[in-house]
């Protein structure tokens, strides 16, 4: 068992906790799914659909920001916009997540008949919430696709997609993650999965039937053209704070073996001022993100037993934000693949907060990037009108690798000395040379391999020959048994870093690895590193 799969709401807002299985039966307990001790009952009753203006839209500043909230106005995912030339007819999102009330009067007319899986009593039936607090995946589903113009609630971002849903999360066992993951490879487009590792600053690998899951989808979703899968950055912002309440140290995606994949969209939030939440992680791998909320406001959509919150944040909600606008691109141009869809939402993302500095321009006409940010802001509107004319690359098959290219043990300088001096980078060098055909990289996979008593003192960061940073790690601190005392962030043997950030760029060239200790009282042996290519010509 991995460590705990988390829907990702920010702990400032609502409980990081999995639903509680205790005297249910089921999930975690390891009994049988016994429907009849479910607490949660429904009294829905069917009611003709109605036609008529959303009464909660008007509080949905993410679809269309005109300052409702106190916010920014046009800090939003321009989502009614994009409405326009489509709402996302003819697209099927999966909903991987705890569980989805499909009877919902705001769900239920775009749920697909039979495409939902209950995986607590494992059969093909409807994953509605049996427990309390199974409400998360219900909240995501809404932001999505909630129907609109039908006289109810508000609206998702592509208010016509179709809706599948899987409740994995309820067993969150390895098999069944693996399984909703790739089940109707044919009819689903795209998986929106709320959840993720736990935000402590640990590393958290991703277990090999993970990995062989989005495979599989990447490479035979939609009879080829490939399957999307959306997952969050994570909420590990402020993680750890000092006795002031000032934020100590931060999460950084990249400590999720989750969103560290090829094919893996990784996304992340900003407010409706347009800036980052407080919860919000940097990280090589974040591509875009969506609206979600702060503080001081948050996200109306469905809720359980047939009704509405507005409470909803995290990247628990910027994800769908993300599918939904997957969505609109699709259901725009059909034919895109999952390496098109990708590109699309880079390059027509619109540069949110500009004065934050960790905005770098890009190089040779490629977009500017933020750790933070991604390549920025998702926008719907110009995310539609670019996948029309979107010149497709093709999917996996015409997908060009380079690599590994590997230097370790038995190769000098290897292995290297991590002095306890935060002055004394240490660096080392691999050149790709021009029998690698990749002119315009769309990811790039690093292995990095070192011995540390505490491994959270270590930066390291990936220098491309155009200069362009990726910085993987940081230093931070780990006390995951919560006993006040500072604990190894993890074992770096081999483990995988993602990064979108040199999108675009050459891989022929030389790449520096640099590698420092920020951290006092501890030494380190760095042991080894590789670099993975794939892109175009």
């Amino acid at each position: 068992m991995p460590a705990r799969r988390t829907p990702r709401l920010p702990a400032l807002i609502a409980c990081l906790a999995l639903a509680t299985l205790a005297g249910c039966g089921g999930g975690d307990s390891g009994d049988a799914f016994d429907p009849s001790s479910c607490f949660y009952q429904y009294t829905l009753t069917d009611s003709p659909q109605l036609v008529g203006l959303d009464p909660l839209l008007t509080r949905q500043w993410h679809l269309q920001n005109i300052g409702q909230s106190g916010g920014t106005p046009g800090e939003d995912l321009r989502a009614i916009a994009a409405w326009a030339e489509t709402r996302g007819a003819g697209v099927r999102v999966a909903v991987v997540d705890d569980a989805i009330e499909t009877l919902h009067h705001d769900l239920s007319p775009n749920v697909v008949e039979g495409a939902w899986f209950d995986y607590r009593s494992n059969t093909a039936t409807a994953p509605l919430p049996c427990y309390q607090d199974d409400d998360h995946g219900t909240a995501v589903a809404g932001i999505v696709l909630a129907r609109d113009d039908n006289a109810a609630g508000g609206a998702g971002v592509a208010p016509r997609a179709s809706l599948a849903a899987y409740n994995a999360l309820a067993t969150s066992t390895d098999a069944d993650i693996a399984d909703a993951l790739n089940r109707d490879l044919a009819g689903n487009a795209i998986y929106n999965n709320s959840w993720g590792s736990p935000d402590n600053g640990m590393l958290n690998p991703a277990e090999a039937s993970f990995a062989a899951a989005i495979r599989e989808g990447i490479d035979k979703g939609r009879n080829g053209k490939g399957a999307i899968y959306v997952f969050p950055a994570g909420n590990g912002g402020c993680f750890l704070v000092d006795r002031n309440g000032d934020c100590a140290f931060d999460e950084n995606s990249n400590y999720d073996g989750y969103v560290n994949k090829l094919g893996v969209i990784t996304a992340c939030a900003f407010d409706h001022d347009g800036k980052a939440p407080i919860y919000a992680e940097p990280g090589a791998n974040v591509l875009v993100c969506g609206p979600s909320g702060n503080t001081d406001t948050a996200i109306t959509t469905t809720d359980v037993l047939d009704d509405y919150r507005s409470d909803f944040s995290g990247t628990s909600a910027s994800t769908p934000m993300v599918s939904g606008t997957a969505a609109l691109i699709l259901s725009a141009n059909p034919s895109l693949t999952w390496r098109d869809v990708r590109l699309v939402l880079a390059r027509s993302a619109r540069q949110n907060d500009p004065l934050h500095p960790g905005w770098v321009a890009g190089t040779a006409g490629r977009p500017p990037f933020n750790p933070y940010y991604g390549f920025g802001a998702a926008d719907a509107q110009a995310a539609v009108a670019l996948a029309k004319t979107w010149p497709s690359v093709g999917g996996s098959e015409s997908l060009v690798k380079c690599g590994p290219y590997a230097r370790g043990i038995g190769v000098l300088p290897f292995p290297i000395p991590i002095p306890d001096d935060a002055s004394a980078a240490r660096e080392d060098r691999i050149t790709v040379g021009s029998d690698c055909a990749i002119g315009k990289i769309e990811f790039v996979e690093i292995g990095f391999s070192a011995t540390h008593p505490f491994s959270g003192d270590l930066r390291v960061e990936l220098f491309s020959p155009n200069g362009l940073v990726s910085r993987l790690a940081d230093a931070r601190l780990c006390d995951p048994d919560q006993d006040g005392f500072a604990d190894n962030c993890g074992v770096y043997d081999d483990w995988r870093f993602g990064s979108v950030r040199h999108l675009d760029e050459p891989a022929p060239g030389t790449w520096r690895m640099v590698v420092s200790d920020l951290l006092a009282q501890d030494a380190g042996t760095w042991t080894g590193w590789s670099l993975t290519f794939w892109g175009r010509p």
